[in-house]
């Protein structure tokens, strides 16, 4: 599927990144509002796609599922200095460095399963 006519969400090899953080004792909730504000920065090479998601019985651990327009946009945002500033204030909520995968999409609600 080409994404570059027209937007498409959760297609097949779009690029992502899943991340799981861990915030220091009692912080959970301040992590979980600075990543949503940061997710409305007005950043054009943002995620397109994102949820933001926490076990029920770990109030201080995020998981982070985000999806982007293309691998340009993905590549664009994370080499963007200004997001650094914002991840910056995310480190310093974190116990510890975050788990992170950079992915692609293999199937969803929204790919053809013709092409698996």
């Amino acid at each position: 599927m080409d994404n570059k006519k027209e937007r498409k969400s959760l297609y097949k090899n779009q690029p992502g990144v899943v991340l799981r953080m861990y915030a220091k004792q009692g912080m959970g909730d301040a992590l979980f509002e600075l990543t949503t504000k940061l997710h409305y920065t007005g950043d054009p090479d943002g995620p397109v796609d994102w949820v933001l998601c926490r076990p029920k019985d770990e109030p201080d651990t995020l998981w982070a599922f985000e999806f982007y327009k293309d691998q340009e946009s993905f590549d664009r945002h994370y080499s963007n200095p200004v997001i650094d500033e914002g991840h910056k204030k995310v480190f310093d909520l974190l116990d510890g460095m975050p788990l992170r995968a950079d992915i692609h999409i293999v199937s969803s609600d929204k790919t053809d399963i013709s092409s698996i």
